[in-house]
């Protein structure tokens, strides 16, 4: 059994895959925990300081600004979470952003640490992650696509009243129709991501773990 665990133990295996994509200071410091559980669980031989490996994780991400101000004592993590929250509070969840370059390298520094909320990257008014701009849009496609059709149906021997309603049928009923069914079903799909749970409990387990491994 020690010749398993060894594997798991290895720290320059840990800090060489520090530069694996998407693993957080969260991940890193939980499987630490896990590692050592597993080696008391198994009564190895081979048992690690889970404090010291810690704080050689935080050590490699203090160049994070959002984890240097926690460990100044400046602004938890979790208040920098809560603090990009804001941006998908009440209405807001269904309205267009406009961009925000600050906004969004903040939360490229807390994916760094946390599992990074994805949904909250400000990408612009016109970029359909929000019920609002894919209804607009969509409408804007249906009743284009409808209108372009429409043209093809008119023929010399069309009869003047028959044109005229399925000018309105096509101009109008269809693609309203057809605008509302796709807001609601791709629009909502586009949307939904913003109904979820900020990942506070990895924030607060960060700053849990600055207290602890910085008394």
């Amino acid at each position: 059994m020690d010749a398993i665990t060894d594997v798991y133990v290895t720290r320059k295996d840990i800090n060489r895959s520090l530069s694996d994509k998407g693993i957080t200071l969260y991940s890193y410091c939980k499987e630490i925990e896990n590692i050592d559980s597993r080696l008391r669980i198994f009564k190895s031989s081979k048992m690690i300081d889970v404090e010291k490996m810690q704080k050689d994780m935080f050590y490699l991400y203090e160049s994070n600004p959002i984890l240097y101000d926690a460990m100044q004592g400046q602004q938890s993590i979790e208040d920098s979470l809560e603090e990009l929250g804001h941006v998908n509070k009440g209405i807001k969840k269904i309205l267009p952003w406009r961009k925000d370059k600050v906004n969004n390298e903040r939360l490229e520094q807390i994916g760094e640490l946390i599992s990074k909320p994805s949904y909250l990257k400000t990408r612009g008014i016109f970029v359909p992650d929000n019920v609002i701009t894919a209804g607009v849009e969509i409408a804007a496609f249906s009743f284009g696509v409808f209108y372009l059709g429409t043209r093809f149906l008119v023929t010399p021997n069309y009869d003047p009243e028959q044109l005229q309603n399925d000018i309105h049928f096509y101009h109008v009923v269809l693609p309203a129709i057809t605008s509302v069914l796709f807001t609601f079903s791709l629009g909502s799909l586009l949307n939904y991501e913003r109904f979820t749970k900020l990942p506070i409990d990895e924030a607060k387990y960060l700053d849990g773990k600055i207290k602890e491994l910085y008394k």
